[in-house]
């Protein structure tokens, strides 16, 4: 179930969407069927990465409920069954704002302190919508992982991370109407596979040896931006 689920991620949803969409409005051009009839349900798209995010992690689990709520008010809508506008969210917003800085301040408080603790970071899953997300690993045996930035942006930090020398990891990273940034250590070597499409990809490092440790960058830049420095 978990390899399913790792599998199935936003990147992958919102490819399917778009293709989805794409093949219908050829089929109505062609008069072979209303459009109309099916692209009402788009909403399902942000549903079904609620329902992702909300599977695939074990804390912060706000965003992606906040995300299949906002879909099955965007659903309700595109069915009629509701008149509901996007402004209509600023005031809970507001409030689901205010509820997270309470629950930090009260899980700060509660948590234990335990000494020498430490967490798995050496691999990276992250996945920002119309938000800002900042990722840092300290991890002696980074082994990549994935990223994704639709509407908005996400930041990796990698400058106190390492890789075994000659060994090769890979970021698959995804920007749609985004950004992906990330910040690597000098000596690193970058090998690009990011396919632009109206976006870009660009590789700000020094040169490095070609026996150093290599990070292989790949995945698609629509609209967005993948940015690799120093």
């Amino acid at each position: 179930m978990t390899a399913a689920v790792e599998r199935f991620t936003p990147r992958l949803i919102v490819g399917l969407g778009i293709l989805t969409l794409g093949t219908l409005w050829t089929l109505d051009n062609l008069n072979v069927l209303e459009s109309e009839d099916f692209t009402r349900w788009w909403p399902l798209i942000l549903i079904a990465i609620g329902v992702v995010q909300f599977i695939g992690r074990t804390t912060n689990r706000v965003g992606p409920v906040l995300l299949m709520i906002v879909g099955a008010l965007f659903l309700a809508s595109s069915l009629d069954y509701i008149d509901f506008d996007l402004g209509d969210l600023i005031p809970l917003a507001i409030a689901a704002w205010g509820a997270k800085l309470v629950w930090d301040a009260l899980a700060r408080r509660s948590a234990p302190v335990s000494k020498g603790a430490a967490r798995d970071d050496a691999e990276i899953h992250s996945f920002a919508m119309m938000a800002g997300v900042r990722w840092q690993t300290r991890s002696h045996e980074f082994r990549g992982g994935d990223v994704s930035a639709i509407m908005g942006g996400v930041e990796v930090d990698l400058r106190d991370a390492q890789i075994k020398p000659g060994q090769e990891v890979i970021i698959d990273a995804f920007a749609l109407m985004g950004g992906v940034e990330i910040t690597v250590p000098k000596g690193w070597r970058i090998v690009s596979e990011v396919f632009p499409m109206m976006g870009g990809f660009e590789d700000n490092t020094t040169a490095s040896d070609i026996a150093g440790p290599t990070l292989i960058v790949r995945g698609s830049a629509v609209m967005g931006a993948i940015e690799v420095k120093n």
